[in-house]
């Protein structure tokens, strides 16, 4: 427990870090300096300092922080269909988000009207749009990513796993124990209803619960815009993070969820200044159209690389 413990102070110290210096850090920087930063490079120096604190802890607690962060480098064909599905991922998670949003947007604009309701994205919907391409760039689609990841995918997913880990030793003490009562092997007849059972317990317990807890928590840290595109960030936060759980899980490195995440916020900051947008595709419900045709493609491209992939190592097993 010892362990388990570590785990949790190390993504216990990095979220609280993170949580304290995106409100209160402009408070102890240089008022000449901060006058200067704009929103986007405010946050960029917050996630460096965040990383920072939080790779520092990791090192100094856990016995084996590169393992436990996934800092191992994944297989290069795995990398490429995680790279491919990034556009699908984007595209599933904002039609999700959009639906689940619709009906508030909906009560929002007859209320209040379209202009009302943009201006509830506040100063950090008006920073995508506005704000100088190279410090969007540098932010979302490279600092964002890699700090967020090694936080949620590395210290959390790990912490959380970490836990499942200690209970699954204890009941395996407990069953291999003489007055366990545990039912002997072969009581349970074999069925597709069992096989079922046992994969799914199998998923959830080598990472399912990890993913499903790392995203909550991943979301929650996103819930801070009010009312319909509050509800639209939120769910795409929940999206975002249950597929780079799902690619920390299958992969067992962090290097998986970097490229998801990479990819994502590439395509958010090409939909929000709307590159893609042109007379002949349009956007359906907020997603451009032309992206979704590309997703789709690249979707039937990474599920070749994958299988390909498999192909080859299936003769090694």
């Amino acid at each position: 427990m010892v362990r388990v413990g570590r785990h949790f102070a190390v993504a216990i110290v990095w979220l609280l870090s993170f949580s304290l210096l995106s409100e209160h850090a402009v408070r102890v920087i240089p008022l000449a300096l901060a006058r200067q930063l704009s929103l986007q490079a405010y946050l960029t120096l917050v996630q460096l300092a965040v990383l920072a604190i939080g790779l520092g802890t990791s090192f100094a607690l856990l016995p084996e922080p590169k393992r436990a962060l996934g800092l191992a480098a994944g297989p290069l064909p795995r990398l490429l269909a995680l790279f491919l599905a990034g556009p699908a991922i984007y595209v599933l998670a904002s039609y999700a988000a959009i639906y689940a949003a619709l009906p508030t947007l909906l009560a929002e604009l007859a209320a209040r009207g379209r202009q009302a309701v943009q201006e509830s994205t506040g100063e950090f919907g008006r920073e995508l749009v506005a704000a100088g391409l190279v410090s969007a760039v540098i932010w979302g689609v490279v600092v964002s990513p890699v700090a967020e990841e090694l936080m949620f995918r590395g210290g959390v997913w790990s912490a959380a796993q970490s836990a499942v880990d200690a209970l699954r030793q204890r009941f395996a003490r407990a069953e291999t124990a003489p007055s366990s009562g545990a039912l002997p092997e072969g009581v349970l007849e074999p069925s597709v209803a069992l096989r079922l059972l046992r994969g799914a317990s199998s998923f959830f317990l080598t990472g399912g619960i990890a993913t499903a807890v790392s995203a909550g928590v991943f979301a929650l840290m996103h819930a801070d815009m009010p009312g319909g595109l509050g509800i639209v960030r939120w769910v795409s936060a929940l999206g975002l993070g249950l597929a780079t759980g799902l690619s920390r899980q299958a992969s067992g490195g962090i290097a998986g969820p970097i490229v998801v995440h990479v990819v994502f916020n590439a395509c958010a900051l090409a939909t929000t200044r709307r590159w893609l947008v042109t007379e002949s595709f349009g956007q359906k419900l907020g997603v451009p159209l032309l992206l979704s045709y590309a997703a789709a493609g690249a979707a039937l491209c990474a599920l070749a690389v994958a299988l390909a992939f498999r192909g080859r190592r299936a003769p090694s097993s």
